[in-house]
C-alpha cells in the first residue's frame, strides 16, 4: 500500500516504508477509537462501512468509553471495547487499555487524552490520527489536520484518504431502521436540547408549529418530547399554547424514535444528537443554531437546512419556517 498525503500531512520517518510492507490482504484487524456522545457515534457509521467494504477480511474493533454508549454502531463491527471511565483507578484504566492486543491498522477519531493513551499503549502495524500540538509525533505514523468547519462524518472519512480509500457519496450510514407507517405523512418538531439554555424558546416553537400546521394541513405535525421531566414539561407547554388542531400531535420519546424519524418528511430541532439520527436515517432536517457553531453539523447532502444569524442572535420564526418550507414544498 502507498500513502496519499498532502503538504500539511505529518509523517513519521518510517511511515512510507511501514505502509509499503502491507497489502490489502495483510489487513487482518483494525481498531477504531471513538470516545464520544450519541451524535458522533452515529457519524462513525460511514467510516466503518467504508472500512468493511475496503478490507472485507479484516475484523473491526471499535473502542468506546463507558459514559457514552448510546448510538454505538455495534452492528458494523466485530467487537466493541468499552473503556471504563467511572469509579476506576488510573492503574485499572491502564490495564483496560492494554486489553486490545495487536492490530494491523489503528485509527484514532477522538483526539483526547484517553484516546492518545490508548493509541500509544496499543500495538499496531500502522497508526493514523489527527494533529494535536506535538502529541501526534509520539504516537502515530500519519497525522492529518482536523477540518473544524466540515460536517463531522466527512471529517472522520478524511483519515481514509491517507490510504487512498474511496467512500460512497452521499455517505452510506447503513442504518438498520424501518420507517414507521402512519395514516398521514408527518413532520417532527423536537423542541429541546441537552440543556434549557441551549433550546430554542418554546414560544417560538409554538408559533412555528401553529403556522406550519395551518399552511400544511395535509401533514400531521408531531411534537416529540425528550426523556427528561423538564423536556416533557416543555412539550406540554408548547402543546397548551396551540389552538386545537387535529393535525398537531404530541408524542413522548421512546424505543421507536428512530423508526418514527425515518418515516418523517422532515425534522426540526436544535438538538444535534436527534438531528444526527435523522441524518443517518436519511430524513431531511432543519437545524436551529444560536448556541453552537453550525458548520460541523451541516451536511451538504440530503437536503438538510440550517438556520443561524451572522450576529449569533436567536433565529426568528420566519427564518426557521422558510427553511422548513424549502423541504416541504418539494414534496
Amino acid at each position: 500500500m502507498i500513502l496519499r498525503t498532502e503538504k500539511r500531512t505529518w509523517l513519521s520517518r518510517r511511515a512510507k516504508t511501514k505502509l509499503a510492507r502491507l497489502s490489502v490482504d495483510d489487513i487482518e484487524s483494525i481498531l477504531i477509537i471513538k470516545h464520544a456522545a450519541y451524535g458522533d457515534l452515529l457519524c462513525t457509521r460511514p467510516f466503518l462501512v467504508t472500512l468493511r467494504q475496503s478490507f472485507p477480511k479484516a475484523k473491526l474493533t471499535l473502542s468506546t468509553i463507558e459514559h457514552y454508549q448510546r448510538g454505538t454502531p455495534d452492528d458494523l463491527v466485530d467487537r466493541v471495547h468499552v473503556l471504563p471511565s467511572k469509579n476506576i483507578s488510573f492503574l485499572n484504566r491502564l490495564r483496560a487499555m492494554r486489553e486490545l492486543g495487536h492490530h494491523t491498522l489503528l485509527f484514532d477519531l477522538t483526539e483526547s487524552t484517553p484516546s492518545f493513551l490508548l493509541s500509544l499503549l496499543t500495538s499496531a502495524d500502522f497508526k493514523i490520527g489527527y494533529q494535536h500540538r506535538s502529541v501526534h509525533k509520539w504516537i502515530y505514523d500519519v497525522a492529518i489536520l482536523r477540518a473544524e468547519y466540515r460536517f463531522e462524518a466527512e471529517t472522520f472519512l478524511e483519515q481514509l484518504h491517507v490510504l487512498g480509500l474511496q467512500y460512497d457519496w452521499p455517505p452510506d450510514y447503513q442504518m438498520p431502521v424501518t420507517a414507521m407507517s402512519r395514516p398521514r405523512p408527518y413532520v417532527i418538531y423536537f423542541p429541546t436540547a441537552s440543556a434549557l439554555n441551549k433550546s430554542w424558546p418554546l414560544e417560538l416553537f409554538a408559533q412555528l408549529i401553529e403556522q406550519t400546521a395551518q399552511q400544511y394541513p395535509q401533514y400531521d405535525h408531531i411534537i416529540l418530547s425528550g426523556l427528561a421531566d423538564w423536556e416533557i414539561e416543555i412539550a406540554d407547554k408548547i402543546s397548551s399554547q396551540l389552538q386545537a388542531s387535529q393535525n398537531v400531535i404530541k408524542l413522548a420519546a421512546g424505543n421507536e424514535d428512530a423508526n418514527l424519524i425515518k418515516g418523517a418528511i422532515a425534522l426540526v430541532a436544535n438538538d444535534t444528537g436527534i438531528r444526527h439520527l435523522a441524518i443517518a436515517t436519511q430524513t431531511p432536517t432543519v437545524g436551529i443554531f444560536f448556541y453552537a457553531t453550525p458548520f460541523g453539523y451541516w451536511p451538504r447532502f440530503g437536503g438538510h437546512q440550517v438556520v443561524f444569524t451572522p450576529d449569533g442572535r436567536t433565529p426568528s420564526v420566519n427564518n426557521v419556517k422558510r427553511a422548513l418550507c424549502c423541504i416541504l414544498d418539494l414534496e
